[in-house]
């Protein structure tokens, strides 16, 4: 019972704890947004752009980049040379630093629910 009363004490105060919902406010953590802009590249011929020819896109709208990863939009494409494969460049800014990046073309990550990271190719 000493034993048994301490270890409860410390569970129930852990499962307390603010985890993350990894809802929508994921996106806004500590006052930054993850916005994305398509590669451009299609399927077979490739092309399109590199995630630092965004960036730098970001760079020339005086937008701060506090981070950058490849990633995919996460929608399905039909295998057929010539359509866009999905590929996106994903960017972490402040959040005020948003509606610069839309006007570059950026738009907010949250807008597409099955995008994740990717390795660059």
């Amino acid at each position: 019972m000493r034993i048994l009363l301490p270890v409860l004490a410390v569970a129930s105060l852990a499962a307390c704890g603010g985890g993350d919902s990894g809802g929508p406010d994921i996106e806004t953590r500590a006052a930054g947004i993850k916005v994305f802009k398509a590669t451009g590249s299609l399927q077979c011929s490739g092309g399109g752009l590199s995630l630092s020819a965004l960036q730098a896109q970001l760079t020339a709208a005086k937008v701060q980049v506090r981070s950058a990863e490849c990633g995919t939009d996460g929608q399905p494409v039909p295998a057929v040379c010539g359509v866009p494969d999905g590929k996106i460049g994903i960017f972490e800014l402040p959040i005020a630093e948003e509606a610069a990046a839309a006007a570059a073309g950026f738009k907010p990550l949250s807008t597409l629910p099955g995008a994740k990271a990717a390795p660059c190719s």
